[in-house]
């Protein structure tokens, strides 16, 4: 049996392609824009930090929602408003980058319920046994759309700055509302919600992230898995922001330049996808996940002491290409063992609690690493990022172990 034989997740899948393609083209272009118009790390990071501030405020109250409402409707409304929210970027300008800060806090809010009803909705669409392969071709339709998005940001900004992208990213978010609107599997809550519609906002979301945490709590892999997470995110939360002033101190690049090389790790991270899909389903996906950051570790520190033999910018394309391959077995890794560990109606409040936690994470690394980069040696910091891929991989290889 396979995935692919389903029609809704053909459909699924089709769209998660669309969106991330505009959603590359964002994540790459707001940035760059803003440090090649400011020069500041310390405003660079604050892209990042406003929207970690937003998905650590929205993540438990998104992640019930999704456990609360038809995780189609909550696809469709999500995309929509994504769409409207990116508005505010026609008001960006040279000596105005605060809009740029609305929309990616706002974006960030309305990704904390639409990443978790997207996780939520697999397994509505495939059996349990097949959750490893359909991961990973969900892995390879990231990594496509990695492929063409990130470049095509950093190529668009450079020449028309945001409004373009505004566009682009627009349109995608429209597209996959309407393709969703097509799937016909049965998407309606399970009934686990704790509270009802009646109480208050506030009421709702401690509730419901209490709730998520005791079902969270009540497997003991998954509640080591979150303090592994958390930590690991500290070095996405430092890449983010040192990977542009990388580039574009250290190699001498520009917009293009990082829109170019972080796209290519999606080159690698194709082969890795079609690998995970071939033998993963062999494997225990919490390993699977710890091979990955281990990887990930590796691939880094080879990144950025690079500088000491060339700074060709093709020499980093490849580096980063290879990168994918980690990282692919990173991600299945991750979403299958949510996915397959969470209790039954669930899988929405538990991916919000780890969505807290992995704003935390990126928080400490990207505040960090931006106030930083402007008074401590850049190699520094680059190879403590690579050091933490490292320790959290070694520390989720020992929780995955065998008991």
């Amino acid at each position: 049996m396979s995935p692919w034989r389903q029609r809704d997740f053909r459909i699924v899948w089709a769209g998660g392609l669309v969106n991330d393609i505009g959603d590359w083209l964002l994540r790459v272009a707001l940035p760059v824009f803003v440090f090649t118009e400011t020069g500041s790390g310390a405003s660079t990071a604050v892209v990042f930090a406003v929207e970690l501030l937003a998905a650590l405020v929205a993540g438990s109250f998104g992640g019930a929602l999704v456990d609360r409402l038809d995780l189609k409707r909550v696809l469709v409304v999500t995309n929509v408003l994504q769409a409207v929210a990116l508005l505010p970027l026609l008001a960006v300008s040279a000596d105005r980058v605060w809009p740029a800060y609305v929309v990616a806090a706002v974006q960030a809010a309305l990704a904390s319920v639409n990443d978790p009803a997207k996780v939520a909705l697999l397994p509505r669409l495939v059996p349990r046994e097949q959750l490893t392969v359909a991961n990973a071709a969900n892995a390879t339709s990231a990594s496509l759309a990695r492929l063409v998005g990130a470049p095509l940001g950093g190529v668009v900004v450079a020449i028309g700055g945001l409004v373009p992208v505004m566009a682009v990213d627009g349109l995608t978010f429209l597209a996959v509302a309407g393709a969703t609107t097509l799937v016909r599997a049965d998407t309606a809550p399970l009934g686990t919600a704790t509270t009802s519609v009646a109480s208050g906002a506030v009421t709702r979301a401690a509730d419901e992230l209490r709730a998520g945490w005791r079902a969270l709590r009540a497997e003991p892999v998954l509640h080591r898995f979150l303090a592994v997470h958390m930590f690991a995110q500290i070095a996405q939360g430092c890449f983010v922001v040192l990977f542009v002033v990388f580039v574009v101190d250290r190699l001498g690049g520009d917009g293009a330049d990082v829109g170019l090389i972080r796209g290519t790790m999606a080159a690698g991270a194709l082969i890795g996808a079609v690998g995970v899909a071939r033998w993963g389903r062999h494997v225990d996906p919490l390993r699977l996940y710890a091979a990955g950051m281990m990887g990930m570790g590796v691939t880094a520190l080879a990144f950025w002491n690079a500088p000491a033999v060339t700074i060709a910018i093709g020499a980093y394309v490849v580096l980063f290409a290879i990168s994918g391959l980690p990282g692919a077995a990173l991600s299945v890794g991750f979403l299958t063992t949510l996915q397959q560990s969470s209790p039954a109606g669930y899988v929405g409040r538990v991916l919000g609690t780890f969505g807290v936690a992995e704003a935390i994470g990126m928080a400490v690394g990207s505040i960090g690493s931006g106030l930083l980069a402007d008074r401590v040696e850049l190699a520094w910091l680059l190879n403590t990022q690579a050091v933490i891929y490292l320790v959290a991989g070694l520390l989720a290889w020992r929780v995955g172990r065998p008991r």
